[in-house]
C-alpha cells in the first residue's frame, strides 16, 4: 500500500464514513473512493463492505488497522524530530525535563528569569521520571534533562550542577539532626526502587540497622512529602522538596548526612547551545540561592 493509500483506510476506519475521511484528508469524496477502490486493487482483498449506506470494516481491515497505528505513531514521531530539528536550529526554541521535586520551584523560577530576558525564546518544560528524560533525550524530544542521581549511558553528556542534601520531614514536632538508626520502620514512607535516590538510602538503612522494606513505597518525593503533610508517617526527601513543599513542617538534617547529586544530561554528540549554556547559569544561581535558604 501506498502512503496516501493508508491515510485513507486509517481517516476511514477513525471516522467510519468515506464523506468525513474525505473532509479530514482536505480532498473530494470521489477522489478518496478512487484511492481507496485502488487500494483495494493492489491488495486483492476488500478493506471494506457497504452495509445500510455505511462502510463496515472486513476482518482484514481489522487485522491491519493496529500496524496501521503503529505507523501513523512513528510518523507523529518523526513530524516532532523534524520538528524539534528546525526549531534547533533557528536556534530560538530549547525543549528541558526535570524530575518532579525540581519543577516545584527551581526549574519555573529559572524559566521565568530566562523568560524575562529573552521574551522571544519558546520553552517547553515536562516533568518527568529520570529514565523517560534519558529516553527522551536520546530520541531528541527534550534538549536538556535536569536529574537527581546517575544517569550515565552512552550517548549521553552529565554535568554536575550541586549536591543536594537529603533531609527528614516528619510531623512529630522533633527538631534537630536525626540518625537513620532513630527512623521508626513502621512509619517511614520510602522511594520506589527504581530511583536513584532510594538506592542510595536503603544502602544507608541498611548500614544503620534499619530494614529497608517500607510499608508504603512512592515513585517521587512530591507524593512522599504529601504523605507526612497529611501525617501519614515520615520520609527522607531531597532538600528542594522538603524546602517547597507547601505546609511541611521545618525539616531536620540527617546524621551523618547525605546527599543527592543534581545534574544535568544531554546529548554527547550535541554542543550546548547559548539558550543551554544560559539556562544552565540561571539553574545555578537558583540553586544557590534555595541551598542558602536552607542554612538560614
Amino acid at each position: 500500500m501506498r502512503l496516501r493509500q493508508i491515510e485513507v483506510f486509517y481517516a476511514i476506519m477513525t471516522t467510519g464514513s468515506l464523506r468525513r475521511a474525505a473532509e479530514v484528508l482536505h480532498v473530494s469524496q470521489p477522489a478518496a473512493s478512487k484511492v481507496l477502490r485502488y487500494a483495494e486493487q493492489s491488495l486483492g482483498f476488500a478493506l471494506f463492505e457497504r452495509a445500510g449506506g455505511r462502510l463496515v470494516p472486513t476482518r482484514e481491515a481489522r487485522i491491519m488497522l493496529p500496524h496501521v497505528n503503529a505507523i501513523f505513531e512513528k510518523l507523529s514521531d518523526l513530524k516532532r524530530l523534524t520538528d524539534n530539528l528546525r526549531y534547533a536550529r533557528d536556534g530560538h526554541s530549547i525543549s528541558i525535563g526535570c524530575v518532579p521535586s525540581l519543577g516545584l520551584s527551581l526549574v519555573p523560577r529559572v524559566v521565568q528569569r530566562y523568560r524575562a530576558a529573552h521574551p522571544g525564546m519558546e520553552l517547553t518544560i515536562d516533568a518527568l521520571h529520570g529514565t523517560e528524560i534519558v529516553s527522551r533525550i536520546l530520541n531528541h524530544d527534550l534538549d536538556l534533562g535536569i536529574v537527581f542521581g546517575d544517569y550515565t549511558r552512552d550517548g549521553l553528556t552529565a554535568l554536575h550542577i550541586a549536591d543536594i542534601p537529603l533531609l527528614m520531614i516528619d510531623q512529630d514536632g522533633a527538631d534537630g539532626p536525626v540518625s537513620l538508626s532513630a527512623i521508626d520502620p513502621a512509619r517511614y514512607i520510602g522511594l520506589s526502587e527504581n530511583d536513584p535516590t532510594a538506592r542510595l538510602l536503603d544502602m544507608a538503612l541498611d548500614e544503620a540497622g534499619v530494614p529497608a522494606a517500607a510499608p508504603v513505597r512512592v515513585r517521587t518525593h512530591f507524593m512522599a512529602a504529601e504523605l507526612v503533610r497529611l501525617g501519614g508517617g515520615c520520609a527522607i526527601v531531597d532538600a528542594l522538596t522538603a524546602l517547597h513543599h507547601p505546609g511541611l513542617p521545618r525539616p531536620r538534617p540527617l546524621s551523618p548526612p547525605l546527599s543527592v547529586d543534581c545534574t544535568v544530561l544531554f546529548r554527547a554528540d550535541h554542543a550546548l547551545s547559548h539558550i543551554s549554556k544560559s539556562i544552565l547559569a540561571l539553574l545555578r544561581s537558583e540553586l544557590e540561592i534555595d541551598l542558602a535558604a536552607l542554612a538560614c
